[in-house]
């Protein structure tokens, strides 16, 4: 498997990973594509994924990434069909969660926020490493400040759509569940997600440093 400092081979065919990575997603993109619960929250939260995957095609040619960097989009983007396909306050694992540890609300979504800061933060990191020839600290406080700021942008999306839908779209989509620190509080967990992973790689670097030293 490819890491943000390995040399990539040019051509999809060549990437056996990346095509079963691919073929994975689109089966199961397509099974919860079938009769969600409901449809036009599926398809507000679908947009986005359209756009994203849009934009990972036409720069794929110049700018693709590591095998591990299209893992962990891949389970980011699985996570979110799930909850697109049930709601993300209505999530079957999430109420099995919520049974096991007593939680007060269906936490998918909390999850989900937290996992878009854990995954995105590898890509993000090889971008900046690779195409944008970052070095030292920024490499660490630019993957966080965008996910803060992504973050932000989407629920100050989400809360202008959600304002335009009757109530019987408007919960499904918004997904508060009572809670008015619903947006403050998703943030905070991408911002955990993404320090985690950045924290992560960091450490990983003084320890390769330090290995090389001694050898």
């Amino acid at each position: 498997m490819t890491t943000a400092n390995s040399e990539l081979k040019s051509g999809f065919r060549n990437k056996r990973f990346q095509q079963i990575l691919l073929v994975m997603y689109v089966v199961i993109w397509f099974y919860f594509a079938i009769d969600p619960l409901y449809r036009p929250e599926w398809l507000l939260e679908n947009y986005l994924v359209f756009a994203f995957l849009t934009l990972l095609i036409l720069t794929y040619k110049k700018k693709s990434l590591s095998d591990l960097s299209y893992l962990f989009l891949t389970i980011f983007m699985i996570l979110h069909a799930v909850g697109a396909h049930y709601g993300y306050s209505d999530v079957p694992i999430g109420f099995t969660i919520k049974e096991i540890f007593g939680f007060a609300r269906n936490p998918y979504d909390r999850i989900v926020h937290f996992s878009y800061g854990l995954l995105f933060a590898y890509p993000i990191y090889e971008v900046l490493l690779r195409y944008a020839k970052f070095k030292d600290a920024w490499l660490y406080i630019l993957p966080v400040t965008f996910v803060l700021s992504l973050s932000s942008v989407y629920e100050i999306i989400e809360a202008i759509v959600a304002w335009t839908l009757p109530p019987e779209q408007y919960n499904p989509f918004i997904g508060l569940q009572g809670d008015m620190w619903d947006g403050f509080k998703d943030m905070l967990m991408a911002f955990t997600g993404v320090s985690i992973t950045v924290s992560i790689i960091f450490i990983s670097k003084l320890f390769s440093r330090s290995s090389r030293k001694y050898h």
